[in-house]
């Protein structure tokens, strides 16, 4: 079922960033590249150049539970060995049940994301705003505000336009647009070489759209919310969605401008393309009809290569999962990347090489410290 996003309520403008978060942003801050660096990863802002060949990481849903933080390290000492340009991490700081939404969930994940020496650009995951009203019950106790969340990762995350890691990259945010998007300072855009890169804030969970049904197949645990709480959060989804929906067609534009060989789209849900989850609950997936329509649609009006990056299933997975609007055969220049997560602390490499017809080339790395 397609979401009609008429008559949405807006979201609550940007609260001020708090003095701890700002002093964690601001220790990066400033260290943006804008020449190569001792080992030839070039860098670049969206106007500058950049190389024909180079590498990225991608990963996300971790560290999960005790062993997933305890193989962490590993994980980040083996992207550092691996010399990408940056990594992209897409999504969910901790494992749904593993304790609350707190305060410390965030300012650890900037403290271990800044480890990388190259740049790591973030996108958000449910299980760090969306899921914390007590979706995963008394083990995440206290509860939090979901969408307060979303404002404090907003308020540590996104205050400067650049990334993180000891290196840093430069980003353009939606909400340097001002005006009905001035909220979405997640949303982001940067290029390198031939490649325009897309973050957006599309989330599992059903994309923060809820229903009393799958809230109730949490079982009795599981707090009831009431109708207003739905309701809002519907709000939050609708008007969330509309500018995720601007940013994308926005990205395909600007890449068509700059003639870039390749756009790569980052996000955390697994839009469950084609039902091939079997779901027999309609309401578990039906948030994400507008997006797989709109990567479709843009997709068939590009010509290079298009890639959506997800994580939230939590295994490898590289594939072409949609077919052309015609209904014809597959969509050729459209891949999907699934990232390693859970139990699996690992990462996937991409090589972007403009001598490749694909353009795209991707690789699972197994950390070896984090195999049984």
């Amino acid at each position: 079922m397609t979401i009609q996003t008429a008559g949405a309520k807006r979201a609550a403008r940007v609260a001020a960033a708090m003095a701890a978060a700002l002093a964690a942003a601001a220790i990066f801050a400033g260290h943006a590249l804008a020449k190569d660096d001792d080992r030839g990863q070039a860098r670049e802002d969206e106007h500058g150049r950049g190389p024909d060949r180079y590498t990225i990481g991608l990963f996300g849903d971790m560290p999960y539970n005790a062993l997933g933080r305890s193989q962490y390290p590993a994980l980040l000492a083996d992207i550092n060995a691996s010399h990408v340009a940056f990594s992209v991490f897409d999504g969910d700081l901790k494992a749904g049940g593993d304790g609350p939404c707190s305060d410390s969930l965030y300012t650890t994940a900037i403290n271990n994301f800044n480890m990388l020496r190259q740049p790591l650009i973030w996108v958000p995951g449910d299980n760090d705003w969306t899921d914390c009203w007590g979706r995963y019950g008394p083990s995440t106790l206290p509860y939090s505000d979901p969408i307060e969340r979303l404002m404090f990762e907003r308020s540590l995350f996104t205050t400067t336009n650049q990334s993180l890691g000891q290196r840093t990259l430069t980003l353009t945010r939606q909400s340097d647009e001002g005006g009905p998007y001035a909220l979405y300072s997640e949303n982001i855009r940067w290029r390198l070489g031939p490649v325009v890169y897309l973050g957006l804030n599309v989330q599992g969970s059903n994309d923060n759209y809820p229903y009393h049904d799958t809230d109730a197949e949490g079982g009795p645990s599981i707090p009831v919310r009431s109708d207003a709480e739905i309701a809002r959060e519907r709000n939050e989804e609708i008007a969330r969605k509309a500018a995720d929906l601007h940013w994308l067609a926005e990205g395909f534009e600007h890449a068509k401008e700059v003639h870039a060989r390749g756009l790569l789209i980052d996000w955390q849900a697994d839009p469950n393309f084609n039902n091939e989850q079997h779901l027999t609950n309609t309401h578990d997936y039906d948030a994400f009809a507008d997006y797989v329509d709109a990567l479709r649609a843009q997709t068939e009006s590009f010509e290079g290569q298009v890639v959506l990056v997800h994580g939230d299933s939590h295994y490898f997975k590289m594939d072409k999962p949609l077919n052309h609007t015609t209904g014809g055969g597959v969509l050729e220049n459209f891949t999907r990347i699934e990232t390693f997560g859970a139990r699996n602390t690992h990462w996937v490499i991409a090589t972007i090489d403009v001598a490749d017809p694909n353009l795209f080339s991707f690789e699972p790395r197994i950390v070896a410290a984090n195999t049984p």
